[in-house]
């Protein structure tokens, strides 16, 4: 049914933005129609309006950048990175002192990048002091640190537990030593595994890594080992990607030139999703979204459910994207922000999206009107004759078939221009 594999949330994102008639681009794309500051601080200088909400902390740095790679980041060295720790410190002072931010506690913390963890400790405890001295905190927040093994360690891990961090996210991408050369990871794949043991026995909070499927050459015997770690280490969570090649990223100027082979098609990248999937699947882990599994109960993972809900999300730092207040934020640079009121018709498309990555779709749950969503029930049907969704048993909702999960982010797309063409024909017909 599909041409191409929609592989992230973002792909979907940029169709949903062609679909409402915007061009796409993610951030910058939704961006377009800008206003001043002024007006987001008029909000903030109001009580908050009881949404679920988080803080997003961006680090724009690595020591080392990987293959794959094209992320908002570049290389540590050079950086002043105490200039640029005190320069998060002070932002989340600055937005301490709104009513709309101190009036109501946030329920998470994630620190992204590039690698937070290339800051010092000392770095991170000027950010972390700031973080828990300005910025209301609820009693049980999750504070997340993205992270690679070799800027980590246990004695950091340990510090920073005592700053309060309870979740790691940690970039391993896989323990094959081969593989791990071609994304150009720091070590080996045995030390890789020797890290993350250590870890698991020292850190009592939840613990997440990264790893990528479908690199070039990748043998289902690589893979398969690479699951079972999974499930033998005593992670909590893994996010599992097909690997994306990024137009500019080392990988695929490596590819342009011949020097690394890769061929791959979609049954390829299929078989290798579902004997990840199984695997895990078959060992106890659940769906957490498109590209998490989870031991069940083992990693609430607020952050995601705060983002993709359209709950808010302050921005901190260059390169943070979020929304606050009614309002998109992206900060390009210190003092340099993108700024756009929440257009309330496309919100809800957002939100759509967000929730079908948990890979349940309700319809009655969707707030739809009558024709949408009779519209997208005949599109739930035609899915589920193809093998995408299975009925829930008794209720109104659909969940995806591990066919349905690999393809989730085209199907959500599907559902959605069901959902919109109906919605734009009612609206026609009652004009």
């Amino acid at each position: 049914m599909f041409a191409e594999r929609f592989r992230s949330h973002h792909d979907a994102e940029g169709s949903l933005e062609v679909l409402l008639g915007k061009p796409p681009g993610g951030h910058l794309g939704r961006l377009l129609a800008m206003t001043s500051w002024s007006a987001v601080e008029k909000k903030l200088g109001e009580s908050p309006r009881g949404l679920p909400r988080g803080v997003y902390i961006h680090v724009p740095y690595c020591d080392r950048i990987c293959s794959f790679c094209n992320l908002n980041r570049k290389e540590r060295s050079g950086a002043d990175l105490d200039a640029y720790a005190a320069y998060i410190a002070g932002e989340l002072k600055a937005f301490g002192a709104y009513p709309y931010i101190r009036e109501q506690p946030f329920n998470t913390v994630y620190f992204g990048g590039g690698t937070p963890t290339v800051l010092s400790t000392d770095q991170l405890a000027l950010i972390m002091d700031a973080l828990h001295r300005h910025i209301p905190l609820a009693g049980d927040c999750e504070i997340t640190v993205e992270t690679t093994q070799h800027n980590l360690g246990v004695k950091k891990a340990a510090t920073l537990a005592d700053m309060g961090v309870n979740r790691f996210s940690v970039g391993i991408q896989t323990f094959s030593d081969r593989g791990r050369k071609v994304l150009g990871r720091t070590f080996g794949g045995e030390k890789a595994l020797e890290e993350l043991y250590a870890l698991r026995a020292a850190f009592n909070g939840v613990l997440g890594i990264d790893i990528i499927y479908s690199y070039p050459d990748q043998s289902l015997e690589e893979l398969k080992r690479d699951a079972e770690i999974c499930v033998s280490s005593g992670i909590d969570s893994v996010s599992f990607y097909s690997l994306m090649i990024h137009k500019g990223s080392a990988l695929a100027r490596s590819i342009e030139r011949g020097e690394t082979r890769f061929i791959r098609n979609l049954e390829w990248d299929r078989e290798r999703h579902h004997l990840f999937y199984k695997t895990l699947g078959g060992a106890g882990f659940n769906l957490l979204e498109l590209s998490k599994l989870a031991r069940p109960g083992r990693d609430p993972y607020r952050y995601i459910h705060i983002q993709y809900e359209n709950g808010d999300l302050l921005p901190i730092g260059s390169g943070a994207g979020g929304r606050l207040a009614g309002f998109g934020i992206y900060s390009m640079a210190p003092e340099r922000r993108f700024v756009s009121p929440a257009n309330k018709r496309h919100e809800r498309y957002y939100r759509m999206l967000g929730e079908f990555q948990f890979g349940l779709y309700d319809p009655p749950g969707m707030g739809l009107a009558p024709g949408a969503e009779k519209a997208v029930v005949e599109k739930l049907n035609e899915l589920g004759g193809l093998g995408f969704l299975s009925p829930v048993p008794r209720g109104s909702a659909w969940a995806l078939t591990p066919d349905g999960i690999f393809w989730g982010n085209n199907i959500a797309v599907e559902v959605l221009k069901a959902a919109i063409h109906a919605t734009k024909k009612e609206k026609t017909v009652y004009a």
